[in-house]
């Protein structure tokens, strides 16, 4: 009997999924007691011929979108299809610990009715000086206060809950493409009561080498998000969209310190304030896109 339904989206991974795949075989819950979905957001090259071919001790479903979907449908999609009472999300470049399943259990058989985050960290073929950097800048684990009832780190790389909670809420379709759409759903289940529990035991290796311009684009990216958050939760306008005259103090910090120059003083205060820079140019975009909205650039006096 399946018990949890570990859901992968993926996207152009295939060699990098493959890999991923094949470490499910060295889990050590019972492999009768949980299956892995794969679900694929119509990659350039269809991954389900190859994946096919792999040999897992546990079930393997897969499937392909008859269209590009982004990282918050194809998820709604996936969990119709899971059978497990639980359900585990992580990502087609997140190498599983051996123990994983075993850890994110182990907290949910205890405990009735609550979210497991566990811990993500680079894999070790991808650290270096610039990775090692942004390791805490992507999710923020320093910043959990009580390890026991966290709030905004509902991250699908690695958290599992009941397929129950998905009864009346899903992935918004507000989001196109990566960027605060799990936060957003986790902060919806959390108003419904959903308690998320911090396990880092319960550990997956992100396999994805970024460099700087790729990660700058990254939070300009969020910085569009951010706007789509606040559209749909006003109320968390504050801690997603500085205000003016913040906003202008922000961004003319940031573009000062983000010369060129200011990289042989000091690279991580660089990287930093490029970092909000490209934050701040997703939200000024992103507003730009929806001035058509009534009263909403007037609402949020950027």
């Amino acid at each position: 009997m399946i018990k949890i339904s570990v859901i992968m989206a993926t996207y152009n991974r295939l060699e990098v999924l493959k890999r991923v795949l094949e470490l499910y075989n060295q889990q050590t819950y019972d492999f009768k007691k949980f299956e892995v979905i794969v679900i694929d957001d119509v990659s350039e090259i269809n991954p389900l011929k190859e994946i096919k071919k792999l040999k897992t001790k546990y079930k393997l479903r897969i499937f392909r979108q008859k269209k590009h979907s982004g990282p918050g449908l194809i998820r709604n999609d996936a969990i119709k299809l899971a059978k497990g009472k639980y359900l585990l999300f992580t990502g087609d470049d997140m190498l599983p610990d051996n123990n994983l399943i075993s850890e994110q259990m182990k907290l949910h058989e205890n405990n009735k009715g609550i979210g497991v985050l566990g811990k993500v960290i680079w894999h070790e073929e991808v650290r270096n000086e610039f990775m090692n950097y942004i390791e805490g800048i992507q999710f923020h684990y320093n910043n959990i206060k009580d390890r026991d009832n966290v709030k905004f780190h509902f991250y699908t790389s690695n958290i599992s809950l009941e397929k129950e909670w998905f009864k009346n809420e899903k992935y918004s379709p507000e989001f196109k493409t990566y960027g605060l759409e799990d936060i957003e759903i986790g902060y919806r289940l959390e108003k419904n009561g959903l308690r998320v529990v911090y396990h880092p035991d319960a550990l997956v290796y992100h396999l994805h080498l970024l460099n700087f311009e790729q990660f700058c684009n990254r939070m300009k990216n969020v910085g569009k998000s951010a706007v789509i958050f606040v559209r749909l939760h006003p109320e968390l306008k504050n801690r997603y969209l500085p205000m003016f005259p913040l906003n202008k103090i922000y961004k003319l910090g940031s573009f000062t310190l983000s010369n060129k120059i200011i990289s042989y003083i000091s690279k991580k205060l660089y990287w930093y304030s490029n970092f909000v820079y490209s934050y701040l140019k997703g939200i000024e975009e992103e507003m730009k896109n929806v001035e058509a909205s009534k009263g909403f650039s007037c609402f949020f006096n950027l």
